[in-house]
């Protein structure tokens, strides 16, 4: 529990010190003849997920409910810019979490590993260095493991929208900081999860 607060709180520091520094190096930046457009990105990415529940199919005539915990995951992406203002991305991600299901009076848990794949459009609201950011896109995420001994794998579809702050800190280095909500259905119940956090990008601008 302890560890779990403790990355909560992370996000909001990185983003408190991301701001501090970009007002300091900012403007001088700005001045500077550059541009995102043409160029291709690779970056790193590690975000929070909130943890949410469901419910599903009725098992003797009970109905079962179903809570995934929350976690963080870290992942790979890719981006192309088509002008300073639009970023077309994809990233790969992974991670796992607790999955804790009721039904009749019965509590089982297990654990599930997290596969995902967004493609993602980011929008640049200025042309300059540091920026916000408004993003979207739909993806998987693919579900795999057990609980008590009863196996499961699933890949269900999502899609995601958020918005944030953009970084251009050096001619080929940013970072981005969003706030990103992530939703999917698993197969067999009623309502959707919400899967939502902060993220924290570092990347490589060729």
């Amino acid at each position: 529990m302890k560890e779990e607060c403790y990355r909560t709180k992370l996000f909001p520091i990185t983003i408190i010190f991301l701001l501090f520094f970009s007002i300091i190096v900012a403007t001088p930046s700005a001045a500077q003849e550059w541009s995102r457009q043409g160029r291709i990105e690779l970056y790193g990415m590690i975000q929070n997920m909130s943890g949410d529940s469901t419910s599903g199919s009725e098992v003797m005539s009970s109905e079962v409910m179903m809570k995934l915990d929350s976690t963080s995951v870290i992942g790979l992406g890719y981006g192309t810019n088509f002008s300073d203002h639009v970023n077309l991305n994809m990233d790969f991600w992974l991670g796992s979490t607790n999955v804790t299901g009721k039904t009749s009076g019965v509590t089982v848990q297990g654990d599930t590993s997290l596969l995902g794949l967004d493609f993602n459009l980011d929008i640049n609201l200025l042309s300059r260095r540091f920026t916000p950011v408004v993003t979207g896109g739909v993806g998987f995420i693919n579900f795999s493991g057990d609980v008590e001994g009863f196996p499961f794998r699933e890949m269900d579809l999502s899609y995601n929208y958020g918005g944030g702050l953009r970084w251009d800190a050096m001619d080929h280095l940013f970072f981005k900081v969003l706030y990103r909500f992530t939703k999917t259905q698993l197969e067999e119940t009623d309502k959707a999860i919400m899967l939502d956090g902060p993220t924290l990008s570092i990347g490589y601008i060729f």
